[in-house]
């Protein structure tokens, strides 16, 4: 009998995750083959369970043999973060450098050890206890080994500065397919969420770090600049105005971890890099690979994910070369949560809409129908990477790596409906109304090449190249230009995007055992050439011009839903920037160490700049650690923000008018006394301390405040009639409404992270308990004064940013951001809870009685749960699910024009997570 009730409660959690699984593939088809369909998946789950029940139930008895010990450095100190491996059994390292390692195999083992910065072991162990490892360290070929210090890797207490340091396995317990969502459930104070109908962000995720905007988060990979996204958001969201780096182009599987520094650090890396750094590091591993697989879908039964993943290493020919790579398919499939439709279809009067839909059968004419399509992006992927290197001899090594990666995205736009007076509308070719599709095609590329030799005299040196390019090729379909009536097209090249950024550095460091009467001195210098260069290329002819309904019927030019590239916007500009460093870390006493760096830049666009850094850490026993760091850094305008333009046609009195956005160096703006932007500049103090409570709890806390200065933003549309300088600037040019990227405002934020980690074993199996929060607060402190020539004439006050764009600084990302989470494993067994709060947020609208209105949207907690077991030795099944509560950010009240008739249920300007709702999903993993 209780065999019968247990298979039928894994039957009826099997049903849980097929049934969605069997309604989206196919996704078209009779129900027979859906039938058929879910029939074998049941099967195939079925065979899965039967392996998962007994293993599951023999778990413990399979437990062999427990490792532990301690891993230190040459020195003596020891290691946190270390990797300890033998076979598919995993171990990190704490503070106290103290490991224990459960194995499922007796001794003897093979046990590798690795850890950033240092030589990697492989040794033979033959007994369990007091392992005593030690690891020497090595000069990281590309300059970086812990982000944040150009110095050999140091342990958590020996850190001047906050870093994290996310092992791969860590963040492939959230189950999450791409890096912006592994991070986002892992890193407390790194922001990425879903956006729908929202512009570029439907094609490439922001990414945030201490509530900063997404332009102040400097990327590397291994230690190398990471390029931008070549199209810059233009539309109402956290990152208005901002490029992002497109972290989700690269594949998770490639990555041996992730570094988050949360500190300014433009004086080491350069511009960017104010709210601080995310650093991923390649794998280097030989002779070993892994493959990986993974469906998923949600309660919905939409936003079905597939996965399909083999990384793999093998040496060139010589020991201690290696070339790894990763090759990486996923489809994500888009999620849709509209609301039913409250809008009119083809009459304004409701009762002869309901009429019509009834007569002509295509929309219901009664009840409740759905019109677009809402939610997270469909996206087709296919990505590969590689990491090699190759010592020439004990001076000499050569190294390489990069990768590419070919995207095909697909975002929606808000419907048109088929009233004829509508200017939107197209009744002769849509006579029942339309959603327009926003196809792209994504090529991104990176490639770094370089050689490391190291001097006798103990210098180390780094000569590298490399290139980073991304493009983006935009199209629209099911949709119209409405000037051209029955002659337009229903599908269009609205224009493409390139941006290219080369690089070209050279490093150098050394250590200088006991100079200047310091315990130890380490000194670093280099230089960078780097060449930006941003293209803009006009879309066809019919995705812009004005056709001849323009003028007879009021019918609004260009492409529905989307702005294309006409050509006065066609743009190709380049700058170059050089920089020089120098930076020096001193061990003054066993307790005291102190850091400080310097770097001048020089940008052919608009001058130079001076970054600097001072941080200090302070050993007050041997289990506490005090820490603070002060720096000024900046953000270059980026290439997007200064030649970016976009010019949209409308019909104002039966005329041809435009809407126009500026690029910077617009002879119009100079004679409005508009200033070329400049760099931000910003000051950032942390202070913080490092706490080991015995062997088995960290704990991390450190207070913050960022003050940004000269912050650029994209101005409101201001109306040329309403300002008499812009009536008179832009006399006979048509232009109805301009906006334009400026330095105007001054931002501060402030907050506190804090993270505590608590490991032990429990019997045979171990447990690690985490908590980790982040709190933190932005507000505009200052906005500039409107230009005096732009100001001239005017009645009022022109405001050049409002309530809305400085709450998208202020409220639209979360000020709290809480993770729980929970691994326990037992012998084969590992089983994973999490549980993720997010804070409230805000956003507002303009209205046609109140000149703003505001809605709060509440905190929410999200729960994820997920049960690993090995199969056999080397396979590993994984089952579970992500937000298992089911829970949504609120709703938009439906008297806010943000509901959209129902199309957008969940606000688009602000976010906190993602719409998706539970997502159930399984996958397999295989190391060979």
């Amino acid at each position: 009998m209780a065999h019968i009730v247990k298979s039928a409660s894994f039957f009826c959690l099997l049903n849980t995750v097929l049934v969605p699984i069997a309604n989206t593939y196919p996704s078209v088809g009779s129900p027979f083959l859906r039938l058929i369909f879910y029939r074998v998946l049941q099967v195939i789950g079925c065979c899965l369970l039967g392996t998962f029940i007994p293993a599951v139930q023999n778990a413990a008895a399979q437990v062999g043999t427990t490792l532990a010990g301690r891993v230190t450095n040459e020195k003596g100190i020891p290691l946190d973060g270390a990797t300890l491996t033998v076979g598919k059994s995993t171990a990190l390292s704490n503070l106290q450098g103290a490991f224990t390692l459960m194995l499922t195999k007796s001794l003897p083992v093979q046990l590798t050890i690795t850890h950033t910065g240092y030589a990697p072991q492989a040794i033979t162990v033959s007994t369990g206890a007091n392992l005593q490892v030690q690891l020497s360290p090595v000069a990281d070929s590309l300059g970086v080994t812990i982000v944040g210090s150009r110095s050999a890797a140091r342990g958590l207490l020996q850190r001047a500065v906050p870093v994290d340091v996310y092992s791969a396995q860590e963040l492939q317990k959230t189950q999450q397919i791409e890096i912006g969502q592994q991070l986002q459930f892992t890193a407390p104070s790194f922001n990425s969420a879903k956006y729908g109908i929202n512009g570029a962000l439907g094609y490439a995720d922001y990414a945030t770090l201490r509530g900063l905007g997404p332009d102040q988060l400097l990327v590397l990979v291994n230690g190398k600049r990471r390029h931008q996204f070549s199209i810059p958001h233009i539309g109402f969201s956290i990152s208005r105005g901002m490029v992002v780096t497109d972290l989700n182009v690269m594949p998770f599987l490639a990555f041996e971890r992730t570094e988050v520094l949360r500190d300014g650090a433009a004086s080491l890396y350069g511009s960017d890099a104010i709210a601080g750094i995310i650093n991923l590091k390649l794998r280097e591993t030989v002779q070993q690979g892994t493959v990986r697989t993974q469906l998923s879908t949600t309660q919905e039964g939409d936003g079905t994910n597939f996965l399909a993943a083999i990384n793999y290493g093998f040496k060139l020919g010589k020991e201690k070369s290696y070339f790894n790579f990763t090759l990486h398919h996923q489809r994500l499939g888009e999620t849709n949560r509209s609301d039913p439709f409250t809008g009119r279809i083809y009459n304004s009067n409701q009762r002869l809409d309901d009429s019509i839909r009834a007569a002509r059968g295509v929309w219901p004419a009664t009840g409740p129908f759905r019109v677009g399509v809402f939610g997270a992006s469909q996206v087709n992927q296919t990505q590969g990477f590689y990491n090699a290197g190759y010592p020439i001899n004990k001076q000499w090594k050569l190294y390489s790596f990069g990768g590419y990666s070919s995207k095909e995205g697909l975002v929606y736009g808000f419907f048109r409906n088929a009233i004829p007076a509508n200017t939107n509308s197209s009744p002769a070719i849509f006579p029942d109304g339309f959603s327009p599709e926003f196809p792209a095609k994504d090529r991104d590329l990176m490639l770094v090449a370089g050689a490391q030799r190291t001097l006798k005299g103990g210098w180390n040196w780094d000569l590298s190249t490399g290139v980073g390019h991304n493009a983006v090729r935009r199209f629209a379909r099911n949709t119209v230009n409405a000037s051209l009536g029955a002659a337009s097209p229903t599908q269009f090249f609205v224009g493409s995007s390139t941006f290219t950024q080369s690089t070209t550095e050279v490093n150098a460091h050394k250590d200088l055992p006991g100079a200047l009467s310091f315990q130890s001195l380490h000194l670093a210098f280099g230089t960078q050439l780097r060449i930006d260069n941003y293209q803009q290329n006009q879309g066809d002819d019919n995705s812009y011009m004005a056709g001849p309904m323009a003028l007879s019927q009021n019918k609004t030019p260009g492409t529905q839903g989307v702005a294309a590239t006409a050509p006065e916007d066609v743009a190709n500009e380049s700058r170059t920037n050089v920089g020089v460093y120098a930076d020096a870390e001193a061990n003054i006493t066993d307790a005291l160490m102190v850091s400080m760096a310097l770097r001048f830049e020089n940008y052919s666009d608009f001058g130079s700049n001076l970054s600097g850094k001072i941080a200090a850490r302070y050993q007050i026993t041997p289990q506490l650690t005090a820490r603070a760091s002060v720096n000024r850094g900046f953000r270059a305008p980026s290439m997007q923000q200064l030649y970016n333009s976009a010019t949209a046609t409308l019909v104002q009195a039966g005329q041809i008018a435009f809407t126009k956005q500026f690029r910077a160096d617009d002879q119009r703006l100079t004679g409005l006394g508009i200033l070329f932007p400049t760099p931000e500049i910003a000051m950032n103090y942390n202070a913080g301390l490092v706490w080991q409570l015995g062997k088995k709890i960290a704990f991390t806390a450190d207070v913050f405040r960022i003050d940004v200065q000269d912050k650029i933003v994209l101005s409101e549309a201001l109306r040329v009639a309403a300002i008499p300088a812009l009536t008179q600037q832009l006399a006979g040019t048509g232009i109805q409404q301009v906006s334009y990227f400026t330095n105007h405002v001054d931002a501060r934020t402030t907050g506190l992270d804090v993270i505590a980690n608590y490991r032990e074993s429990q019997g045979k199996g171990s447990l690690h308990l985490s908590l980790a929060a982040a709190f933190n607060k932005t507000l505009v402190v200052d906005n500039r004064a409107t230009p005096a020539k732009l100001q001239q004439g005017a009645t009022g006050n022109i405001r050049l940013i409002d309530t809305i764009n400085i709450a998208l600084i202020e409220t639209a990302q979360p000020r709290e951001k809480i993770i729980f989470s929970a691994t326990y494993s037992i012998g084969k067994l590992q089983l994973t809870g999490r549980a993720t709060y997010f804070g409230k947020v805000a956003a507002w609208e303009r209205t046609g009685t109140n000149p703003h209105i505001e809605q709060v949207f509440g905190g929410k907690t999200l729960v994820d749960i997920s049960a690993s077991v090995m199969l056999m030795k080397a396979l590993q099944w994984s089952i579970g699910s992500n937000n298992v509560g089911n829970v949504y950010p609120d709703r938009v009240l439906p008297t806010f024009s943000a509901y959209g008739s129902g199309q957008t249920p969940f606000n688009r300007n602000v976010n906190q997570f993602g719409f998706a709702g539970a997502t159930y999903f399984t996958s397999l993993a295989l190391q060979f």
